[in-house]
């Protein structure tokens, strides 16, 4: 499997469309391959070699730790393989497409996400454990609760042709939220060498 992810500071967007029709192209962003820097990371012309018959997946990722923001990728657009522009009849034949039908999916989320204090508690000190390097020392403390829930991580994901080899010039659209009601669309324009 090869994963490619995608970079995108949301504070540094324009403001984006309002609907997939009305998605704002934006430069290509920097991105990681298998979670890892790469050489050609901010290179926009560089494509991306693709064993055939590779899984791909391709996540969008927030770069600002510091955005509330929520993220992902929610269309592929194809444009030309090996420079001949792409059409439906062309990507509904197996025989001649470079990738598959492209698929959506969600990965369960890496973190816990709430952690605070036990409000209806009220501390009061009490002794550290004998066992403590600081045993019988006073000590006050606050409980905590933890708490889980479920969060995603949106991508997409297709698998390059066996049949067919060559260079796919494609775009990924991507949707940003920043209140969890309105959505904003993008779209930048990457390459694949597949095969």
């Amino acid at each position: 499997m090869l994963k490619i992810s995608f970079l995108i500071d949301s504070n540094s967007l324009p403001k984006g469309g309002a609907s997939i029709g009305a998605a704002v192209a934006i430069k290509h962003p920097t991105f990681l391959l298998n979670d890892k820097t790469h050489p050609h990371q901010d290179d926009p012309d560089y494509a991306v070699p693709v064993p055939s018959g590779e899984n791909v997946r391709i996540y969008i990722q927030e770069s600002n730790y510091g955005s509330t923001g929520g993220i992902a990728p929610n269309g592929i657009i194809v444009r030309r393989f090996n420079d001949v522009p792409l059409t439906d009849a062309i990507m509904n034949d197996a025989r001649q497409r470079p990738i598959d039908i492209p698929n959506f999916d969600l990965d369960l989320g890496p973190i816990p996400d709430f952690i605070g204090y036990n409000t209806e508690e009220t501390p009061k000190w009490t002794q550290t454990p004998p066992s403590w390097a600081w045993p019988n020392m006073p000590l006050i403390d606050q409980e905590l609760r933890a708490g889980w829930t479920p969060t995603f991580v949106p991508y997409v994901t297709f698998n390059a042709s066996k049949l067919v080899s060559g260079l796919l010039e494609y775009g990924v659209v991507f949707a940003l939220t920043r209140d969890g009601a309105n959505v904003q669309y993008f779209y930048f324009d990457p390459f694949l060498k597949i095969g």
